[in-house]
This record gives C-alpha cells, sequence and structure tokens, in this order.
C-alpha cells in the first residue's frame, strides 16, 4: 500500500514538472513567434512605402517635360528610396537573426530532450545492478562453498592500488565474451551519460553550421560577411560537453580483457599485457572515497607475483563488483582475497 501511494506521489510530481515544462515551451514559443510576426510585418510595411515611392517618381518621370521643382522632387524621392533600401537591409538583416537565434533556441531545446531521454533510459533500463541467476547464487553463498573458487585470505595484499576513476554508482562489468574471454565492459547507465553529454548540445551547433553551409555553398555569401556570434556561442557550449562526453566513454572503465586461449590480461589503459601466471591473486578492496559526499568504492585488484598490485575495475556497486571478483577468479584459477563483513 505504501509502495502503491509513493507511486503515485512521484508520478504526480513528474506529471506537475511536465506540465509546468510544457506550459513555459508554449508561452516562450508564442512570445518568439510574436516578435517574429511584428518584424514581418514592419518589414512588410517598408516594402509597401517603397513601392508608393517607386509608383510615385515613376508618375512624374511618365510626364512629358519636368519642370524644376519637379526634378528636385524626384531626386530628393530618389535619395528617399535609397534610405528605404538601407532601412529594409537592416530589418531584413535583424529579423533573419531574431530567426537564427529562434531556430538555435528550440533546436537545442529538442536536441538537450533527447539527451537527457537517453541518460534517463539509460538509467532505468542499464544501471549495471541486475545479476544473473548464477551471480545471486555466488552472492548468497560462502565463498569456500563455490565450486571451482580458491578463497584464500591469506593471499591479501596491503600493497592497494590507486583506484581507477572512483564512481558513486556501476561504471562497469566483467562480462564473458564466450568460454575463452572476459571483458571489462562499459555500464549501459556510464553510455547513455556520455552520449547524454555528446547529444545535449549540440542542436544549436547544427543550426549554425546549416546556416554556415546555406551562406558558402548556396548563397554564395563572401566570407567577410559571414556572422560568427552565435557559432562562437554554440561552439563553447558544445566543446566542453563534447570532451565530458568522450571521456567518459573512452575512460570509463579500464577495458581490460582476458583471454585464457593466449593466458594474457590486456590492459590498454596502463598500456600493458601480463601473462596468467604474473598473477598471485585477485583481491577486493572496499575504499571509503570523501568529497561532498562520501561512499563506498569497490575494487578488485590484481595481486602480481612480483609485489606489485593492479586496478582491474572500481566502482560502488558492491555486490556487482563481488560476483564480477568471484568470475575473474574462477576464470584465472587464482586464489580470491575477499574481506570478511
Amino acid at each position: 500500500m505504501l509502495k502503491w501511494i509513493y507511486g503515485v506521489l512521484i508520478a504526480a510530481f513528474v506529471a506537475i514538472v511536465v506540465g509546468g515544462v510544457v506550459t513555459k515551451a508554449k508561452h516562450s514559443w508564442r512570445a518568439h513567434q510574436d516578435v517574429i510576426t511584428t518584424m514581418q510585418e514592419n518589414l512588410q510595411k517598408q516594402h509597401r512605402h517603397r513601392d508608393e515611392f517607386i509608383d510615385r517618381i515613376a508618375r512624374l518621370q511618365a510626364q512629358p517635360t519636368l519642370s524644376r521643382n519637379e526634378r528636385r522632387l524626384v531626386a530628393e524621392r530618389e535619395d528617399s528610396l535609397e534610405g528605404f533600401d538601407r532601412m529594409i537591409a537592416v530589418q531584413r538583416a535583424g529579423l533573419s537573426r531574431v530567426q537564427r537565434a529562434f531556430q538555435r533556441t528550440w533546436v537545442g531545446n529538442v536536441f538537450l530532450v533527447i539527451g537527457l531521454a537517453v541518460f534517463a533510459v539509460g538509467i532505468l533500463v542499464g544501471s549495471g545492478k541486475r545479476l544473473t541467476r548464477e551471480e545471486k547464487q555466488w552472492l548468497a553463498s560462502h565463498p569456500q562453498d563455490i565450486p571451482g573458487l580458491l578463497f584464500d585470505p591469506g593471499a591479501h595484499s596491503d600493497n592497494a592500488a590507486p583506484t581507477r576513476n572512483a564512481s558513486n554508482f556501476v561504471t562497469g562489468r566483467i562480462k564473458p565474451v564466450n568460454a575463452d574471454l572476459l571483458r571489462v565492459t562499459r555500464s549501459r547507465v556510464l553510455s547513455a551519460m556520455g552520449w547524454g553529454f555528446l547529444v545535449a548540445p549540440q542542436g544549436g551547433l547544427a543550426v549554425e553550421l546549416y546556416h554556415l553551409y546555406d551562406a558558402l555553398a548556396v548563397s554564395d555569401l563572401p566570407f567577410r560577411e559571414l556572422e560568427w556570434g552565435g557559432m562562437m556561442e554554440s561552439l563553447m557550449l558544445s566543446i566542453p560537453f563534447t570532451l565530458a562526453g568522450l571521456y567518459l566513454l573512452s575512460s570509463g572503465t579500464s577495458n581490460a580483457r582476458l583471454d585464457r586461449r593466449d593466458q594474457t590480461i590486456t590492459l590498454p589503459g596502463d598500456n600493458r599485457t601480463l601473462a596468467f601466471n604474473e598473477v598471485e591473486s585477485v583481491q577486493l578492496n572496499q575504499v571509503l572515497s570523501t568529497g561532498e559526499r562520501s561512499f563506498v568504492n569497490s575494487q578488485i585488484q590484481l595481486n602480481l607475483r612480483n609485489g606489485e598490485s593492479l586496478s582491474l575495475l572500481s566502482h560502488a556497486g558492491k555486490e556487482q563488483i563481488y560476483v564480477d571478483l568471484i568470475r575473474t577468479a574462477l576464470f584465472l584459477d587464482k586464489p580470491a582475497v575477499i574481506p570478511e563483513t
């Protein structure tokens, strides 16, 4: 009953937030449209005045003879016509800038919604917390009761390896590719976060690139007459988010590869390859990470025979990293070092 009440409250809160966002978006859209409509009406009014001046000049010039005053009036109206042309050019340029900013804002909003949706879906369906039936059995069993597992608390190493990309959520899992290959894979939530950072800020830049192409390839506008204000603004927003997204997609985990056929462990992040026989044990560490918020960061550590320790995977998913350690120890046929709880 209580769970149902919480669900209703959360749904109501989401509905209120979404309703507020939609209402604000409608008001903003209407305001933008009103501004553009007003500017278009002013531009059309200037065009009508210009056409009236042209018509008056044509009627005067159509007369067989013109007096001195009439010739002076024609010259004055031709000067006024040039003023109208300059004013129309300024208003047309202003309308173009407003429409471009309008497109940049709304296409940017669409890309932002897409980026947030990708992130939300990643959180809902790919948190990395799901366990297989076998992993649940490992979790429910004492390490000594897991078939084939070499459980040896005495193989503990005090030489703790630095944690790799400590986080307060599951950033990766150790997954079997086939019977002879394990790979550290990035979690879906981390991938969704990375792609969200990549997609969300690109709407404004896409609009600016379209206008740049149109100006250079279609309108054949001289390069010196291009407007770069919107492009610079879009790039200043796009570059940091893009770098953050690429970092999350490329550096979220060690991307290690454990190959039983070659008897090797490849650590791309360390640019290093180890032989299975260099590993003495596989150790689980629990490290308290502190900052604005503190959390326990779990780590799978490879203890080498030469006394060195290397981090294979680290994140805050305690149960997930526990079963991943068991899978790694079974795969390598090495002792598992698990702290007492």
